[in-house]
């Protein structure tokens, strides 16, 4: 049984209060440009993929990634209010996709297998990460692609957390977030690594959330958030192309799933 740090029930709430249509835009965020570079450097293709994002409701990564790359979109999630939300969100952009309700452990027989199949942000809510990445190369057709990405809690981001969200930082496995522990399902899951690195720069809108109420932490909260500002325009952009393991936002991978995948 594979043990998640997050449940169900926590994602139907967690949706209920999010605003409709979304779409990641790359002008408007530096770490979304960041991002979507990575799928447009190795998903970009001549003939459409079909692309499987899990755990993905609302859907504005894969409504980006439609309009930029040409993808068929399946979205799965396991929260009902998840997708219904993002049928909701797609039919307001007025874009095709397909929307399905259902645990990656055990996916519908129905669902089939995908030229491509990623995730953004749900590895690192498992205890067992690589039973989270192990599920998703089932979903892969031979031969197909791997895109994982994962905010990073670790270093400086971390002692900022720990401080001004314990309780969000508890919904996160930090190994996960370490790309050196990837090697584990690198090897065991015999992917082909493309790609795996930070990315995105130091990014001050990790910390938007303040549980404490001391006024030394909400102090330290508002001056994050200014940074966040100055760190937002595109002038900063070079200033964000420094990546390191202890201020990065994010962690990626993009892998080639073997012909015969264990």
């Amino acid at each position: 049984m594979t043990v998640g740090l997050t449940d169900e029930r926590f994602w139907d709430e967690y949706w209920q209060t999010v605003r409709l249509p979304l779409e990641v835009d790359p002008s408007e965020s530096l770490l979304a440009a960041a991002i979507i570079g990575v799928f447009e450097r190795f998903l970009a293709t001549p003939q459409p993929l079909s692309l499987l994002e899990l755990g993905g409701a609302p859907g504005q990564y894969s409504a980006c990634l439609h309009r930029r790359l040409g993808h068929a979109i399946t979205i799965l999630d396991n929260s009902p209010i998840g997708c219904e939300k993002a049928r909701e969100n797609f039919e307001l952009l007025g874009l095709p996709a397909r929307v399905v309700e259902g645990d990656m452990f055990e996916p519908p027989a129905e669902l089939g297998n995908f030229d491509a199949v990623f995730s953004l942000g749900l590895i690192e809510h498992f205890v067992d990460f690589t039973q989270a990445v192990r599920a998703h190369v089932s979903l892969v057709k031979p031969g197909g692609l791997l895109v994982l990405g994962v905010p990073n809690y670790r270093g400086l981001n971390e002692l900022v957390l720990r401080r001004l969200s314990p309780s969000f930082l508890a919904w996160h496995g930090l190994e996960s977030m370490d790309a050196s522990a990837w090697g584990g399902f690198e090897a065991e899951l015999d992917l082909t690594r493309l790609f795996r690195g930070y990315l995105g720069g130091f990014e001050a809108s990790t910390f938007w959330r303040c549980e404490s109420r001391k006024i030394v932490d909400r102090a330290l909260h508002q001056a994050l958030w200014r940074l966040g500002k100055l760190l937002g325009r595109k002038e900063a952009r070079l200033l964000r192309r420094f990546n390191g393991r202890f201020w990065s936002a994010y962690l990626m991978g993009v892998y080639r799933v073997s012909q015969t995948p264990r």
